[in-house]
């Protein structure tokens, strides 16, 4: 069965809650306060079968000029909006205030209905009626179809309803992939069931029994039974109005506003960026740092607008801002929202997100509007793209994406491999996990690091590269040291070797002088043989100091000369090095048990150079400590040899 939801507007007491009787046989006044007064308080919900595969849900919205907040609540999630106009008054105040809102909400589809036409005559309708088309132009309700009707004498409802179905077969389809989400419009409880929500599912799908997070108090729980129009239900839809019994979360924890979805599907925010539009009759403009009622979905917060590109927005005028929220709260690019003026609370205009976590940007940066112009005109891969080049210092997987801009994994997953394809991002697999880095940032990131290396030369004319560690934290702090490495073979120019970054075409630093040195540290350690000496014991010849111990780095970077031992550190040759290696192998292939004693005769050497060699092959697990000090087994690597 398809489903479809409609809502009201209009002016307090224009027949909005009648109409709905006359169309569905109920009363969507639930609280005594409004049948007492006879007006719309809370929204109002019911349900009404047009066809017989054809279930139209129907929300009743408050017309009075103080509930504004509860109609902006009802309008999320609407197909269509039956505006309705009373025929013996007009367009009234609020009439003109809803068409705004849902103007700025985005609602185009919609019937004027004009009611109570029981209660004029036929030649005062045709009048009121042409009034109001002419009042109308240039509103969204300019080339809406018109339905006289009674509620009370029934006379036009069945017009209604036809006019209600030829709307439905221009609509689109519901987005029922996406992430489920659901702004929750009424909390309450029930003896024996516990904890129950309702409100409007406007995307994704849920099951009975499906683990939820609500948004954005951070609680779990899950989906005890699902109603859709007041009927059990095992799966709940995109366009359904849909109550929730849940279980492992209180009344008390839950509030209107909240919204339902996926587990770490979605990012609270308090700093989100939006492109407004203000409405053309409002007398008010937007000025930087205005202090505004913003409401979006089943949400009302309080928020200072930062304007990007301008000084102020007038009346008609468009605008780039950013919105610091008062309270956390989740949104979705593409999300419509109303802004309404502090004090004395009036509706000024509206947008639509285009970032819904941001980050601070400057006033009148060129670089930061024109992000936001691509994420307001762009496809979800420019709006992927966009992100990804402008996180330099941080790299997404899907799944963190999906969260960032609170879409599907599935969504963005096409649209991702379309960037790879066309190489505007680069995939950097780390541990299975692929991060993306955008081939600008490779750029970038190539640059600076050639900067960095040059400057790093003109202090260490002598010494092949920097610590990749070291360039990490200077350029990419933010990521951890494997992902580092995986993005180096994306960046041009630069190369790794070992625990080094250097410059590709790094190889005319050895000069004469250089030459000389590396020739007399290779020299004494082959004299050594395999009595290592210290760093400091060797000769350096009248050679600096910072020059000798770079060019010394050098020849262990490029594996010439290795490094043993904890305390002290000793050198030795790597071609000795795999004599001792080879000793190993070998000795083990016959016997279980190596004393250090049985190694420092082999080779001549002393307890202590003795002891640093079996420390460097336990590093390397070759070798493995046992019972006390002076005793090694094979270790790993060499079983497995």
């Amino acid at each position: 069965m398809k489903h479809i939801i409609i809502g009201t507007a209009g002016h307090i007491d224009h027949g909005k809650t009648t109409l709905i009787r006359a169309l569905t046989g109920r009363n969507t006044d639930r609280l005594k306060e409004e049948q007492d007064r006879g007006i719309t308080i809370e929204l109002g919900f019911t349900w009404f079968d047009l066809e017989e595969n054809l279930r139209c849900g129907i929300i009743d919205v408050p017309g009075h000029e103080k509930f504004i907040q509860q109609m902006v609540s009802g309008v999320v999630g609407m197909d269509m909006v039956l505006v309705v106009v009373a025929a013996d008054e007009g367009i009234m105040p609020q009439t003109r205030e809803h068409l705004d809102i849902l103007k700025l909400l985005g609602i185009e589809k919609c019937i004027l209905v004009l009611t109570k036409c029981d209660t004029v005559d036929p030649e005062w309708i045709s009048m009121m009626e042409e009034d109001i088309k002419e009042e109308l132009k240039g509103s969204i309700l300019e080339h809406a179809p018109v339905v006289r009707v009674s509620s009370v004498t029934g006379e036009g409802i069945e017009d209604c309803k036809k006019a209600i179905s030829e709307m439905i077969q221009a609509l689109p389809e519901r987005d029922t992939k996406g992430i489920p989400r659901l702004p929750i419009d009424r909390v309450f409880s029930l003896q024996g069931f516990g904890t129950i929500i309702t409100g409007t599912l406007i995307s994704g799908t849920l099951h009975k029994g499906d683990a939820l997070e609500i948004y954005p108090e951070g609680l779990k729980a899950r989906i005890r039974n699902i109603q859709v129009h007041e009927q059990d239900s095992e799966i709940a839809e995109a366009g359904q109005r849909v109550a929730l019994n849940l279980t492992g979360v209180k009344k008390e924890e839950l509030h209107k506003g909240s919204v339902i979805s996926a587990e770490n599907s979605m990012e609270n925010s308090t700093l989100m960026d939006g492109k407004v539009t203000m409405l053309p009759d409002t007398k008010r403009s937007l000025k930087n740092r205005e202090r505004l009622h913003f409401l979006s979905g089943t949400k009302e917060v309080l928020c200072r607008v930062v304007l990007l590109d301008k000084e102020e927005i007038g009346p008609g005028e468009e605008g780039l801002c950013e919105f610091i929220l008062e309270e956390e709260t989740v949104f979705k690019r593409g999300d419509r929202f109303i802004l309404r003026f502090y004090s004395p609370v009036e509706t000024i205009g509206g947008g639509v997100v285009l970032e819904p976590n941001a980050r601070k940007k400057k006033r009148f940066s060129d670089d930061a509007i024109q992000e936001l112009l691509s994420k307001d005109k762009g496809s979800l891969e420019d709006v992927l793209e966009t992100l990804l080049r402008e996180e330099l210092e941080t790299l997404y997987t899907i799944p963190s994406l999906a969260k960032r801009i609170s879409h599907s994994k599935e969504e963005i997953e096409p649209a991702m491999e379309n960037l790879i394809r066309e190489e505007r991002v680069f995939p950097v697999l780390v541990q299975k996990e692929r991060y993306f880095l955008h081939k600008e940032n490779a750029y970038i990131l190539g640059t600076e690091m050639e900067h960095v290396l040059e400057a790093f030369y003109k202090k260490h004319p002598y010494r092949i590269g920097i610590p990749k560690a070291e360039m990490r934290e200077k350029l990419l702090k933010n990521s951890k040291q494997n992902l580092f490495d995986a993005c180096i073979p994306f960046i041009s120019g630069v190369r790794l070797e070992g625990e080094y970054l250097l410059l590709t075409d790094r190889t005319d630093f050895k000069d004469e002088a250089y030459q000389r040195m590396e020739t007399n540290i290779l020299s004494q350690l082959s004299e050594a043989g395999f009595m290592l000496p210290r760093v400091e014991e060797l000769d350096r010849k009248k050679a600096k100091e910072e020059d000798f111990l770079d060019i010394l780095q050098n020849l262990v970077v490029e594996g010439q000369l290795v490094k043993v031992g904890e305390d002290p550190e000793l050198l030795i040759l790597k071609e000795n090095l795999d004599k001792v290696e080879d000793y190993l192998k070998s000795y083990f292939s016959e016997n279980e048990v190596l004393g250090i004693a049985t190694l420092k005769d082999r080779f001549g050497t002393s307890r202590k150079c003795a002891k640093a060699l079996i420390q460097y092959f336990d590093k390397v697990k070759m070798t493995k400590r046992v019972a006390g000090e002076a005793e090694r087994v094979a270790g790993p690597e060499l079983n497995h040899q």
